[in-house]
């Protein structure tokens, strides 16, 4: 028995413990108080049940079942009063089992169901025990390789071929740093990934500038990994192109026959038109097509192309299918003229259109263009002039590889004419480049030059000088190329589910290739993708823990859009301070950041307009060029740290709203403001805070809420808000309004579809209302194809399927202001009627997969909602919520909507 003295001890260092919790919020302390307090007073449960709760809120549901499990036996000796049968009958058991689903315990949770006397939390322990199976871990891996495959990351393009960049828009750098140097050893492995490849300039200038490093005694590093990755395989075909012609260059250049001669002097200035021009030579394109022959010959097999390239499978049969186009007759189109160092070529570029080559490669080539070369040279007539486009016009072609064959195809399909008045024979295709600028952004390789074609061919013969020393000790350098889109190879690597990496190919086992990076390159692909947050969940778990390592990427086209770096993140993030982007992300600014050399480059007249327009934040913002994020080593939050469960729920909550709910974008001023994250994220995000150290829960309790809660009536209550401008502020991000219950009905069905697959994926365990989640084998994936229509913005990501039950009339869709019909929060369309159409009338689904060609979207939903609209009126429409406009007809659901598979086949 505890000595008077010390149950007084015990006492007062338990009302200290209730002081730092309830008035000052130190949970630390209190947990201290607490645990001195029932060390004191041995007997007691009350310190016990106090430290058992601060327990519980820290997230350490074993230690608090514990903790429980003793107070409750501490309760069973103790008088049978009132207050022990409560204790014991109410919150002690009612906290226990949370325990146990928490920890995943779910047999034990179900041995306590009967001891529970709250009948909605037991009704909701049971159905999270009944839902979840303990046989699921083991097949975790092919589950998330399947999510991977079925489940689209972000809403819907009407145009289903990537677009195409053949030519890039930045400066040139090596990715391997000067840091990276400094951090390098000889005994280690430095790996890098470009995200978004494209012309492949960041790609050669790393290697040329990576081989004298790699030449010394000892090299820089034992050995160099490059992933390569672009979701477009014509851009890896273009690059595997360039890479085969230098490395035939580089080959001839060893043949003393051949050395210097006048043959391989060409070759350079070929690859130079192939990289720089858009009209090149009828020779070249010989060339050209020679080389894509011989390429498609060895792609096609699985013959090595060298010993440090590996090109998987799934890649060679991309590339295989764009090479096979471009050797085919192009169509009329593509001969047409368009309309689109240096100050000669760019005087001949603005006037004709294409890059001149010297007058010693002509009379090789295109003896009959020298003259005309002179003349026009010599007088600048215009007669000259039109002499000189009359033969290109006749003998030139289009360079094939700035063609996108199936891109064009598509976009055929499509509304693609602003006009209305195009024929799809006399489209051009689009080539948004400048041989001139191009050069401009190369890497200088020689003092002199003699305009942009020798330029770009001193920088090619740089680039087969470092391959061809690779050539021969390939065993310093791989270069991984892979066609897919940048997160999802990022999460496959991620979690070992790249099919790329799981076979051989070309004489390469891929299996020993690094799964982390020193560097990642994303070019600007974050601007079309979700910006921060999208770069900040996918690139970050790839970086290393054991060095400094970092990504980069450039908001390209929407600087002017973002007064500052805290408008970019408050935009994409919802969360702009410094401390807790790099609390919750992992990721922290330079302590160097900031505007770069781009600035020079700007003219003071447009910097005048720039700032004029846009603000002086946004011209500093704009100048900041390539964006370097650092790694914050991997930890779990203290609670100290955390932000507080309020905070947590209004921010998760108003990522929510965001995603499904975005402001209105013009089409004009918006245009490449995207908002193209679907649900998927959001789930994404919600595991990764439990990794960061958020307790079950809290993350629960809002899946909880989103899922229906025990009224399954969909509402949340929150101090968050939809977008209330189209560009979010920090100031925006701050705002707390006041507490409001908001309906989320009309997103539910897809919501509560996509939890039941994640489910035995997330990192923790969730209570779950009954019937809110389901079964693999409740979840089919369904089509729908559209009669013809007009797709406006097609390659815009703002495409959703929204079903309306049509016995509440068609025109009453065709009249809502749709976004402010379901915003539910006060600005309008409050009556009674309004909430019942929004809590039973509206499913809104946004993670779709469209095909252009046959107008078919497809999506995975739960069969016993579209049961439920099949016996009943129901419509399905495709829908964009950047303008929040019907795009098409609606299609009667019990006629128009076919299941395909369930999840579970």
């Amino acid at each position: 028995m505890a000595s008077q003295n010390q149950e007084a001890l015990a006492e007062e260092a338990r009302k200290q413990g209730v002081e730092f919790r309830d008035e000052q919020g130190n949970f630390e302390a209190a947990s201290v108080a607490f645990t001195r307090a029932a060390s004191l007073a041995p007997g007691d449960p009350a310190p016990l049940i106090s430290l058992l709760e601060i327990t519980f809120e820290f997230g350490q549901y074993s230690k608090a079942a514990r903790l429980i499990k003793r107070s409750l036996d501490l309760l069973e000796t103790a008088s049978d009063d009132e207050k022990s049968i409560q204790y014991r009958n109410t919150s002690l058991y009612n906290r226990l089992a949370r325990c146990y689903v928490y920890e995943s315990r779910f047999d034990l949770a179900g041995h306590v169901l009967d001891n529970l006397s709250d009948h909605n939390l037991r009704s909701c322990v049971r159905a999270t025990v009944d839902f979840d199976s303990p046989t699921v871990s083991s097949r975790q891996h092919a589950l998330r390789k399947l999510v991977f495959d079925r489940l689209p990351r972000y809403q819907a393009h009407l145009q289903d071929a990537p677009a195409y960049q053949p030519m890039g828009h930045d400066l040139a750098q090596s990715l391997f740093d000067d840091a990276l140097l400094k951090s390098s050893s000889p005994q280690d492995t430095v790996s890098l990934m470009f995200g978004g490849s494209g012309d492949a300039r960041h790609l050669f200038t790393t290697i040329i500038s990576l081989a004298p490093h790699m030449a010394r005694k000892p090299p820089v590093c034992k050995d160099v990994h490059i992933t390569i990755v672009d979701l477009n395989p014509t851009a890896i075909a273009r690059t595997l192109i360039l890479i085969g012609m230098v490395m035939l260059y580089a080959t001839s250049q060893t043949i003393p026959s051949y050395y210097h001669t006048q043959t391989t002097g060409d070759q350079l200035v070929m690859i130079a038109y192939i990289y720089a021009g858009h009209v090149i030579p009828a020779s070249v394109d010989e060339a050209l097509q020679h080389h894509i022959n011989e390429l498609v010959t060895v792609l096609a097999t699985d013959e090595p192309l060298f010993g440090w390239l590996f090109v998987p499978t799934a890649t060679r049969k991309a590339v295989v299918h764009v090479l096979k186009q471009w050797l085919k007759p192009l169509k009329a189109a593509y001969h047409q003229t368009g309309t689109p160092g240096f100050e000669k070529d760019e005087k001949t570029f603005n006037l004709l259109g294409v890059l001149l080559p010297s007058t010693s490669f002509a009379a090789r080539h295109d003896p009959q263009l020298v003259q005309l070369m002179k003349y026009y040279d010599k007088s600048r007539l215009q007669f000259a002039a039109h002499q000189l486009t009359e033969h290109i016009d006749a003998t030139w072609v289009t360079n094939r590889t700035l063609l996108d064959i199936d891109l064009d195809d598509v976009l055929q399909k499509i509304d693609f004419c602003p006009c209305g008045q195009c024929k799809i024979e006399d489209m051009v295709p689009r080539i948004e480049s400048n041989p001139i600028y191009l050069g401009d952004d190369l890497p200088k390789c020689a003092s002199e030059s003699e305009g942009v074609l020798d330029y770009v061919g001193q920088f090619f013969d740089s680039l087969a000088v470092a391959l061809l020393r690779f050539e021969l000790v390939s065993s310093q350098l791989k270069v991984e190329v892979l066609v897919g889109e940048m997160t999802d190879t990022m999460e496959r690597l991620r979690w070992g589910c790249l099919e790329a990496r799981s076979k051989p190919a070309g004489g390469i086992d891929p299996s020993t290739f690094p799964r982390v990076y020193d560097r990642i390159h994303m070019s600007n692909i974050p601007d079309y993708v979700g910006g921060f947050l999208t770069a900040a969940m996918y690139g970050r778990p790839l970086l290393r823990e054991d060095k400094p390592s970092n990504l980069r990427f450039m908001a390209l086209p929407n600087p002017p859009r973002f007064p500052s770096q805290d408008h970019f993140l408050a935009e994409y993030a919802l969360m702009y301070d410094g401390k807790l982007i790099s609390d919750h992300f992992r990721l922290a600014r330079p302590a160097d950041s900031g505007p770069d050399k781009s600035q020079g480059r700007i003219t003071e007249k447009a910097r005048a307009a720039y700032t004029k327009w846009y603000g002086a934040g946004a011209l500093k913002f704009t100048c900041e060029d390539y964006m370097d994020w650092d790694r914050v080593p991997a930890k779990k939050l203290s609670f100290d740290d955390l932000l507080d469960r309020e905070s947590l729920e209004k921010w998760l909550y108003a990522l929510f709203l965001k995603i499904c709910l975005p402001y209105p974008r013009d089409r004009v001023i918006h245009s490449e403001l995207h908002a193209p994250l679907n649900l998927t994220l959001w789930i994404r995000l919600v595991a990764h805070l439990s990794e960061v150290g958020y307790s079950a829960h809290w993350l629960s309790q809002v899946l909880f809420s989103l899922c229906g809660g025990l009224s399954l009536g969909g509402d949340i209550t929150t101090t968050a808000r939809p977008p209330q401008r189209a560009v979010t502020r920090p100031f925006d991000v701050d705002k707390v309004f006041l507490m409001r219950k908001m309906t989320v009905d009309p997103w539910r069905a897809e919501f509560t579809t996509l939890l039941s697959i994640w489910s035995r994926l997330m990192p923790f365990a969730f209570l779950v209302p009954p019937r809110a989640l389901v079964a693999p084998a409740d979840i089919a994936e369904f089509s729908v194809s559209f009669p013809a229509f007009k797709a406006k913005d097609a390659r815009l990501p703002h495409f959703v399927l929204l079903f309306w039950d049509s016995s509440n009339g068609d025109a009453l869709l065709g009249d809502l202001i749709l976004r402010d019909f379901l915003r539910g929060d006060g600005h309008g369309y409050e009556s009674l009627s309004a909430e019942k159409i929004r809590r039973h009338s509206i499913h809104i689904f946004s993670a779709v997969k469209y095909v252009t060609a046959t107008r078919t979207a497809t999506f995975w939903c739960r069969r016993d909602l579209m049961r439920m609209m099949r016996h009943e009126n129901w419509k399905v429409f495709i829908w964009r919520i950047d303008t929040w406009q019907q795009v098409t007809a609606g299609v009667v659901v019990k006629d128009g909507v076919a299941m395909i598979r369930l999840w579970n086949q």
